[in-house]
């Protein structure tokens, strides 16, 4: 995992994206099972497309929840290296680290 937080924010983007991509999938497979034939092949073609689509939709929310944790996880690595900033600009006058 990088330490950067800009770094992490766009993987958390990506996985947006890929969220979007998946919900989009979802609804193109969806779209394909209203055949109008009647027979038992179509009733199982059906339930296929409609097991599929409850699959993408499942990884979208997967990675909603992936993108929501990253963007957290960046939160918290700028967070601290804003008091590791802080702490040291307190410190450097001290010891001479910093001019």
């Amino acid at each position: 995992m990088s330490d950067d937080p800009d770094q992490i924010r766009e993987q958390a983007r990506r996985a947006a994206r890929l969220a979007t991509q998946a919900r989009s999938a979802a609804t193109s497979v969806s779209s394909n099972s209203s055949v109008r034939w009647q027979s038992l092949g179509a009733e199982r073609y059906r339930k296929k497309l409609t097991d599929r689509a409850t699959e993408f939709r499942d990884r979208a929310d997967d990675l909603d929840h992936l993108s929501r944790l990253l963007y957290s996880h960046a939160r918290h690595v700028s967070d601290h290296e804003n008091v590791v900033k802080s702490v040291v600009h307190l410190v450097a006058p001290v010891t001479g680290f910093l001019p």
